[in-house]
């Protein structure tokens, strides 16, 4: 059970990553408006930093996380 678990947990984490990569750069207006408003570099000249990854990546991950949490979780 707990090994059906994990494994559940490692693909949800691998299936993350395009999704946030895409949802990433569909969010290229918001990171302009940071760096121009707050002065954080995030948007370059080959697309968004790395951390805005991270942050998409991260958000997205306790989102679906926490959404499989409490409609699945055991009665």
């Amino acid at each position: 059970m707990k090994a059906r678990r994990i494994l559940a947990i490692l693909a949800i984490l691998v299936v993350c990553v395009p999704i946030a990569f895409i949802v990433t750069i569909l969010l290229s207006p918001l990171w302009s408006w940071i760096e121009a408003t707050y002065g954080i570099e995030s948007i370059g000249h080959s697309g968004p930093s790395d951390w805005c990854f991270y942050v998409v990546y991260g958000v997205l991950n306790a989102l679906v996380l926490a959404i499989i949490r409490v409609y699945f979780r055991p009665i």
